[in-house]
């Protein structure tokens, strides 16, 4: 929902207009240039005298406007792109061959801009819902990783893979803090704005594949979770990552650490992690709302399961096969199941689950359907169809604690057969 993303860009818009202020108020760039232009067009408007209209302050107005409406207007681009789903090569083109149009567009809407980043800010959904419950959370990663050593095991042999991810996320803010200052040495030293312009857009494309090169370093500890199911190895990682990074409220992975907690039957600090996380925003609303739901069904909350289901369908997209829509169906199949769950709709949840052992390719995801697909034939009294899920847990669970609920589970079948011979 674009109101999760006024927050963000109203900051963006605001350091814009306090860097182009300094830029061309404080260091002078192409001051002689746009006085040049500022008298040319006042002697074309007919306007006598404007050489003394020219004040100091006026430069400081002018760099806040311009690179305040480029900022503004590279966020309605990429909003209209997020919008009609285009290809990110083709935003580069645009940018390219009318950047002075966005540009002009971005200044010319800017104030109407700020206006609606407030409004939407101040009006986002369920605010003081979200206050009560970052009011009640654990809200620092100090504090989250205190109450997690309380509760389960924290290795620290697992930190190698922080330590190796967060060498090149290291790398990697260097690199960008070494093209701000060129790009910006590039402002002040380089007369023409054409090469100013494709400077700027290849920025942007180091940029891209930086930030891909930074994702690609995180993999190894999202694969603890998702294919070695070890989820204490992943939230242990990113911990470390955490601590690491300096990270105070926020971390690196907060959906994937979410998922740990939730895998190891922790749904209380699971929802202290996302509610403190950073505010969601277009398709990563979508996986944010299931988790929430996924918790509260761990906690019996059914009101709050059904909340998130419908804030989910109040994002869902229009265009009906876009990746966002796509996105969208899914979150609330999977809420719906976790509703269909707790109604004892079993025919429906096993159907779900079903569908997810022919499409995912996910292991822990594999490990929480068979679970399920068992707890379910159990109820039904089918011990057959629920041992050869439950053996499924219990050989590929490793430290998801489906593991030890399906031993359990097992115990209980052993004794069952045992009491019918």
């Amino acid at each position: 929902m674009w109101k999760y993303e006024c927050k963000r860009n109203l900051t963006y818009v605001i350091v814009g207009a306090f860097v182009g202020a300094i830029i061309f108020g404080v260091l002078g760039w192409q001051r002689d240039f746009f006085t040049e232009v500022f008298l040319s067009t006042a002697e074309q408007m007919g306007i006598e005298n404007a050489q003394t209209i020219i004040n100091p302050m006026m430069f400081y107005v002018f760099g806040a406007m311009f690179i305040g409406g480029l900022v503004n207007g590279m966020l309605l681009l990429f909003q209209f792109v997020n919008r009609f789903h285009i290809n990110p090569l083709i935003v580069m083109m645009i940018f390219m061959i009318g950047s002075e149009v966005i540009v002009g567009i971005g200044t010319l809407l800017l104030i109407p801009s700020v206006i609606v980043y407030i409004y939407g800010w101040l009006t986002i959904p369920n605010r003081k819902q979200q206050k009560e419950l970052h009011k009640n959370a654990v809200t620092t990663v100090k504090e989250a990783e205190r109450v997690y050593r309380l509760h389960h095991i924290y290795d620290e042999k697992n930190e190698e893979y922080a330590t190796s991810a967060w060498n090149i996320i290291r790398r990697v803010n260097i690199l960008y803090f070494a093209g701000v200052i060129a790009f910006l040495l590039l402002i002040l030293y380089v007369e023409n704005i054409g090469v100013v312009m494709v400077g700027g857009v290849i920025f942007m494309m180091l940029f891209f594949q930086l930030t891909r090169y930074k994702n690609t370093a995180l993999q190894p500890i999202i694969s603890l979770l998702y294919d070695q199911c070890d989820p204490e190895a992943c939230a242990t990682a990113i911990f470390s990552l955490a601590k690491k990074s300096h990270k105070k409220k926020n971390f690196h992975l907060t959906q994937q650490l979410a998922q740990a907690l939730i895998y190891l039957n922790d749904p209380h600090l699971a929802v202290d992690v996302l509610v403190t996380g950073p505010q969601t925003r277009n398709v990563n609303i979508y996986p944010y709302h299931t988790l929430m739901a996924y918790a509260y069904y761990q906690l019996g909350d059914e009101g709050m399961v059904k909340h998130h289901y419908s804030e989910c369908e109040k994002n869902k997209d229009t265009k009906p096969n876009s990746p966002a829509a796509i996105f969208c169906t899914q979150a609330l199949e999977s809420i719906q199941n976790k509703i269909d769950l707790m109604d004892q709709n079993f025919s429906k949840a096993k159907s779900f689950y079903e569908k997810v052992l022919k499409s995912t390719p996910l292991q822990f995801q594999l490990v929480d359907a068979h679970y399920y697909l068992g707890l379910i034939a159990f109820v039904e009294h089918d011990l057959y169809e629920a041992e050869i899920h439950f053996t499924y847990v219990q050989e590929h669970g490793n430290k998801m604690y489906f593991k030890q609920k399906a031993d359990s589970f097992m115990e209980t079948i052993t004794s069952l057969k045992e009491a019918d011979k």
